[in-house]
């Protein structure tokens, strides 16, 4: 049987790398694998035995049901749901599964003033990708929540291959106009306001919240507080549902399934936050649809770390609850993100999804996602991918019990600077797709500079700085402006222990924090006075490598992040720094590991550093270093 412990799946007590997928009969009514009318349980019956055919130990579903409140308490009936688990349970399949508690939104008592509000006072219109749709603030929609997730859990209570509770799915602010002005949201911001010490009682009291962002030279404080404060309410009702159901049954670990939001333009108005999720849930999740290569793959590297960093802080693990599946990817993108994934830390990659949806002529994607179409018909990269998962599931307990090897290096994450330069760089933008912060940009582009040089990257809070979990000596500041003094404080009293640099924009250099005057710094001269030494170096700028370590191992996970695609003819060397590995003195083997190949590799250890010699490279591949 399954269960989770700190993000790690184990079967029958032995840890597993997690490969899941999306059966997601959804609360959206043309969002469905089979629809009312078929044969949803006899269809569900092979559909599942397939999934496990193919290699996968992990489905999520969503409880699709009743939910009602009768005489004051709350039934829950979910038969469709009950029939997935019953199946997944049945040895011949074997499945672990992860139930999605909430819908579009709990609004069990009715109440007509629940939606949230944008800045023009016009409820949200649904949308069937706004998850989140009644006001957070108000007491009767979050007693209706609190009460719908315990009374949902509960009935999951029992049944053993139940492992985890998702909280909603996707929670964040729409990306058009600005949420949310419900008079609910606009009270709860006032004795917000109060209760922090920004305004007194009187000040806050007849305060209005601003309904478009600041013109230059206005005061930007209210625009930064108004989003801080949505932010805030939103994760911690996320945080707070997770209690929910652990009240409702204590055993599956909890997550939600944030979106990238964190790392793009328009943070501030999206409110999802890594830290405040992960510090309080049992896993970080999130979705993720960049591609592994090509010029989105810095970024699609770039939201993996983030996202495993905020995870690690708090001492847990990140998991993919949706990876892009979708039925045009081609082997060739499934392998590359797998390399990626893997080497980011992950402990759990679920695919987005399984069948396609039922191709309903106005459904929202029909046929668009899937391993198979939804006539069972295989997709291009199918049979690769099951190549690939065999693998995994014969090598997965390595990835399951390594880690991410950091080099000590991280870039800030501020929402305080996020809302700062949304109020400074956006102007009269109404939607996310035309925001474009400097806040953003930098630490992006922070970020590649230096990845491409072999260093790895954590991303943390100027609040994580004093206990340091990551083991942070060199912090890089991607922006010079928008943080507040508790964060400044932090970070100066971080600096008198490490070192300390803001990232210029414009010369894509490094000044010495707090040194306005000081000669900026390229980046071999940061790498050099922060000591920090390179974790891999190829001969190929076609290679991103990632490496994660294990005891008396390390696992170098290639990715030939090639615009072309092009595979990288043989000959060509990586090195790999060892020291940061856990790897001891002395000779070392290399083994290459691809669904295709296994072979050992020629190395030489030159210092701390090994030398290894590549055989062609496709899309790329998993490299295990040990002792001789």
């Amino acid at each position: 049987m399954y269960q989770l412990s700190n993000g790690i799946l184990k079967k029958n007590g032995t840890p597993v790398f997690a490969l899941g997928q999306s059966y997601y009969p959804s609360y959206h009514h043309q969002k469905v694998p089979v629809p009312p009318e078929g044969d949803r349980i006899g269809e569900l019956v092979q559909d599942l035995k397939e999934m496990a055919d193919a290699g996968f130990n992990l489905v999520r579903m969503a409880a699709l049901g009743e939910v009602v409140r009768e005489n004051g308490q709350v039934k829950v009936s979910f038969p469709l749901i009950d029939a997935i688990i019953r199946r997944a349970e049945d040895p011949e399949v074997d499945l672990a599964t992860m139930v999605r508690l909430q819908g579009y939104g709990v609004n069990l008592s009715g109440y007509t003033d629940a939606i949230m509000q944008n800045e023009l006072d016009q409820e949200m219109p649904f949308h069937w990708g706004w998850f989140v749709r009644n006001c957070l603030n108000h007491p009767g929609i979050l007693e209706d929540n609190d009460d719908a997730t315990v009374a949902s859990a509960a009935h999951f209570a029992g049944k053993p291959s139940v492992v985890s509770f998702q909280i909603y799915n996707e929670p964040a602010y729409p990306n058009d106009h600005f949420y949310d002005y419900n008079p609910h949201s606009i009270r709860a911001w006032r004795a917000w306001l109060a209760e922090k010490g920004i305004k007194s009682e009187a000040e806050a009291a007849t305060l209005e919240p601003p309904r478009r962002r600041p013109l230059p030279g206005e005061d930007k404080s209210d625009w930064i507080n108004w989003r801080w404060f949505h932010t805030e309410r939103l994760n911690d009702v996320l945080n707070r549902l997770s209690g929910k159901a652990k009240e409702g049954y204590a055993l599956p670990e909890t997550l939600t399934c944030h979106m990238p939001c964190p790392a793009l333009p328009g943070a501030a108005l999206r409110g999802e936050d890594y830290y405040r999720v992960a510090e309080k849930m049992n896993i970080l999740g999130i979705t993720h649809y960049y591609p592994a290569f090509g010029p989105m793959h810095d970024l699609a590297s770039q939201v993996l770390d983030m996202a495993e960093s905020a995870a690690a802080v708090f001492g847990k693990h990140a998991w993919l609850i949706e990876y892009n599946a979708r039925t045009n990817l081609s082997a060739e993108e499934w392998e590359r993100e797998t390399y990626a994934a893997i080497g980011s830390g992950f402990k759990c990659i679920m695919y987005y999804q399984w069948r396609a949806d039922y191709p309903y002529a106005d459904g929202p994607e029909p046929e668009g996602f899937g391993m198979v179409f939804n006539d069972r018909t295989k997709t291009k990269k199918f049979e690769r991918a099951v190549r690939m998962n065999r693998l995994i599931n014969e090598i997965g307990t390595s990835f399951a019990l390594a880690e991410r090897v950091r080099s000590g290096v991280a870039i800030l994450f501020s929402e305080k600077a996020n809302a700062w330069y949304d109020a400074e760089d956006n102007g009269v933008a109404t939607n996310t797709r035309d925001d474009h912060e400097r806040s953003q940009a930098g630490m992006r582009l922070a970020y590649r500079e230096l990845r491409r040089a072999g260093v790895a990257v954590d991303f943390v809070r100027a609040c994580d700085l004093e206990t340091n979990p990551l083991g942070v000596r060199v912090l890089v500041v991607p922006v010079s402006q928008g943080l507040d003094e508790t964060e400044r404080t932090q970070i100066s009293r971080f600096a008198e222990k490490g070192m300390v640099v803001v990232f210029d924009l414009g010369s894509l250099g490094f000044r010495p924090w707090e040194q306005k005057g000081a000669p900026l710094l390229d980046l071999s001269g940061l790498l050099l006075q922060g000591d920090v030494l390179p974790l891999h170096s190829c001969t190929s700028e076609q290679l991103d490598i990632k490496l994660i370590s294990g005891q008396d191992y390390a696992v170098a996970c290639l990715v030939n992040v090639d615009a072309l695609e092009r595979p990288l003819a043989a000959g060509h060397q990586v090195w790999i720094d060892l020291i940061p590995a856990g790897l001891p003195d002395g000779p070392v083997t290399a083994e290459w590991v691809t669904p295709d190949d296994k072979r050992p590799l020629k190395t030489e250890r030159l210092g701390r550093q090994v030398r290894i010699e590549l055989p062609s490279v496709g899309t790329g591949a998993f490299i295990f270093v040990r002792p001789q």
